[in-house]
């Protein structure tokens, strides 16, 4: 298992409306919604206030990441009006189980 958070920022293009844009949006939650059911996105949120959205996906390598983005409808349509922050993370059990036997 490998945990990474990734967070979506999209800036609108000027060559597209609103409309448009939401239409992107929507294949792109299409997309999402098997992979949140089959448990491979493990929380999809959409940040307030913002055209930005943050996941945690799980994943058995980097290069099954890098698969998984390249095939996203919204980097598609949207790739070069789409920044994507992407940080691995681990659960806090494993980081505290790490700390008791650091201490030992």
């Amino acid at each position: 298992m490998m945990l990474f958070l990734l967070w979506f920022k999209i800036k609108q293009p000027t060559n597209i409306t609103q409309k448009q844009l939401m239409e992107i949006w929507k294949r792109e939650a299409e997309a999402a919604m098997p992979a949140v059911k089959a448990g491979k996105i493990k929380g999809l949120y959409k940040v307030t206030g913002r055209r930005e959205v943050v996941a945690i996906i799980d994943v058995n390598s980097h290069e099954e990441l890098d698969g998984i983005l390249e095939t996203l409808p919204i980097v598609k349509e949207l790739g070069h009006s789409l920044t994507i922050e992407v940080t691995a993370i681990h659960p806090y059990e494993n980081f505290y189980e790490l700390m008791k036997k650091l201490l030992q």
